[in-house]
């Protein structure tokens, strides 16, 4: 791995890359994705296919400086997620950093099609939380909040800004979202998006896929500014702050 900008100090070792991603403060959301070179969030259908095994470390180190995981259950299906292990290492570098061993993965679903006792919520370490509406089915409401945490914000859809003040009540302040496309651009619309962590695929995949902003709702055009950039077997990392003003 290597650092094109800012000025570049070598290559950087397993402690030069999470000092690249740190310096963040209490309360954070950041926004962690793949992309192809020509736009598209998936491969086939599943973001995975576009990654590398850097791109799979750097989303172990954002995944271990953070109090939780947030996630939309659709994603969550369509990746096979599973629940995370307590490795000892890793849980190792999470207390050092004051953070719980695991971190628990934060489910949003609007329709609640999920069973609880699929393995993503019985044999999760950390407890998942589930956050939804007001409009979700009930009954399914109550049979996941017998196991597992849930979290109601919104009325007809779940209001993520309401959301992330919940979480942060239970703790949960600091937050990498995994996607996908349209829970991103929800929360680009609430206007609680810290950061944008993104990986360029040195790819084509042609037309088809949905790019990493997707979805019904039309948002702002929302400014960027580059924290750094990082090269590795030409996959690009770049880190990039929201900037609170629009272009």
């Amino acid at each position: 791995m290597r650092q094109l900008f800012p000025p570049p100090t070598g290559l950087l070792d397993d402690d030069g890359l999470d000092r690249a991603y740190g310096d963040e403060p209490a309360d954070f959301l950041r926004i962690n994705f793949v992309a192809s070179a020509d736009g598209a969030s998936t491969l086939d259908g599943h973001a995975g296919g576009l990654g590398s095994p850097t791109d799979q470390q750097v989303l172990r180190l954002l995944r271990d400086r953070s109090d939780g995981i947030l996630v939309g259950a659709g994603t969550a299906r369509a990746e096979s997620y599973r629940p995370l292990r307590d490795d000892p290492a890793r849980s190792r570098a999470r207390t050092g950093r004051g953070l719980a061993r695991v971190p628990p993965l934060i489910l949003v679903s609007r329709r609640l099609a999920i069973d609880p006792g699929e393995p993503i919520i019985a044999n999760a370490v950390a407890r998942t939380v589930i956050v939804t509406c007001a409009g979700s089915d009930r009954g399914r409401r109550e049979a996941l909040a017998a196991v597992t945490p849930v979290i109601v914000a919104g009325e007809d859809i779940v209001d993520l800004a309401a959301a992330r003040s919940a979480l942060a009540e239970r703790g949960l302040r600091r937050l990498v979202c995994e996607g996908g496309p349209t829970l991103f651009s929800t929360a680009l619309a609430a206007g609680i998006v810290d950061e944008l962590c993104l990986t360029v695929s040195p790819m084509l995949t042609g037309p088809g896929a949905a790019r990493i902003v997707d979805g019904h709702l039309q948002i702002d055009p929302v400014r960027l500014a580059l924290r750094h950039l990082l090269e590795d077997d030409g996959y690009l990392f770049l880190r990039y702050a929201v900037d609170e003003g629009r272009p």
